[in-house]
């Protein structure tokens, strides 16, 4: 058996994301694991009307598919087999609920390098992620250096 065979990798399409693909799709490249990209769109606080739903779902769509077609990109460059997949609810609960669905071996998560203060009050879908999983879950940092706190 394998140390991983299926490594979720969640992506939010930022700079932070993209040194969580790279390190996931390595992983992935060195244990011969399927990745599974994942992009989840909160639109729990987007209230539009109906004429505006339409606009508001693009935007959306266009989103998800830019964050996964980096992950789909990488996959392929490092001949990693991949699953791309688009949830829609709170980031940290989708990628936790989905990690246990298909019995994945790992989450790779970026970290944004928020400040003390902003983890405090605002909380983070990479830290939500590590106090809820089951799986182990590597957290890639991010170069910020305004993040010392």
């Amino acid at each position: 058996m394998a140390l991983y065979e299926k490594i979720i990798v969640a992506t939010d399409g930022t700079e932070y994301a993209k040194k969580a693909i790279n390190a996931a799709a390595g992983l992935a490249e060195l244990t011969g694991a399927t990745l599974y990209g994942l992009y989840v769109s909160d639109v729990s606080n987007i209230t539009p009307t109906s004429a505006e739903w339409e606009f508001v779902a693009e935007n959306i769509k266009r989103e998800s598919d830019a964050a996964l077609d980096d992950i789909r990109k990488r996959a392929e460059a490092l001949r990693v087999n991949y699953e791309l997949i688009s949830l829609s609810g709170a980031a940290a609960q989708e990628i936790v609920q989905y990690a246990n669905q298909i019995g994945a071996d790992l989450i790779v998560v970026g970290a944004t390098g928020k400040k003390v203060f902003e983890r405090l009050i605002l909380g983070s879908v990479s830290e939500k992620v590590l106090r809820n999983a089951k799986q182990p879950v590597l957290v890639v940092r991010s170069d910020n250096p305004e993040a010392k706190g």
